[in-house]
């Protein structure tokens, strides 16, 4: 199989390296470049990572890099608008618990756990990509925001088990949402230093 990356061939000390050689070979490659993988096409089709390792055969892969500083701003503006919608569904679900849509509210809750989960693995990852401490970024006060944000998520996670919906609520209004809110300020506060600092 022929590699490229970036239109140029890679050679390849052995004449068919697995294709788990050849990706770490275009990571390693592509790394050193502060760049990172934007597609992969093997024959003109295009797939990612998983399907690249799992496909037998093929006698051509072009890889397409970009600028990490690129996937950096385009990744903490999703966030950013996410973490909007975030808030806005938080608040929606705490309407319902609190109107007595039990069943609305909790669906709610559930897209929102998973949301949460999404916006923080998102932060800790531009993090360190940026290699930053929580006290570096913003105010200082990102490692206390996340601590209590995933206590408050506990004790969600208790009043729905307990079945207590306008305990949820209470929760959802006074514990999370602040929290969620504080968090876009550290995610603005990533993307200003990512946009003066990564080359």
């Amino acid at each position: 199989m022929k590699v490229y990356l970036d239109g140029e061939e890679i050679a390849f000390p052995e004449n068919s390296p697995s294709k788990g050689d050849v990706l770490a070979s275009v990571k390693e490659t592509l790394g050193r470049k502060a760049r990172l993988i934007r597609s992969i096409e093997v024959d003109g089709t295009e797939m990612d990572e998983e399907g690249f390792l799992a496909l037998s055969g093929g006698t051509e892969a072009r890889f397409e890099g970009r600028p990490v500083r690129e996937f950096l701003a385009e990744t903490l503006a999703d966030a950013s608008e996410y973490q909007k919608r975030l808030a806005a569904g938080l608040a929606r679900a705490a309407d319902h618990l609190e109107a007595d849509r039990t069943g609305e509210g909790l669906e709610l809750v559930g897209k929102a756990a998973e949301g949460i989960g999404w916006v923080l693995q998102v932060i800790h990852n531009s993090q360190l990509l940026l290699g930053l401490d929580d006290g570096e970024v913003g105010s200082g006060g990102l490692g206390e925001t996340k601590t209590a944000l995933l206590s408050e998520l506990e004790n969600a996670s208790r009043s729905v088990e307990e079945g207590k919906p306008l305990e949820l609520a209470y929760t959802l209004r006074s514990g999370i949402l602040p929290r969620i809110e504080s968090l876009g300020g550290y995610i603005g506060a990533l993307k200003d230093i990512g946009d003066s600092t990564v080359q």
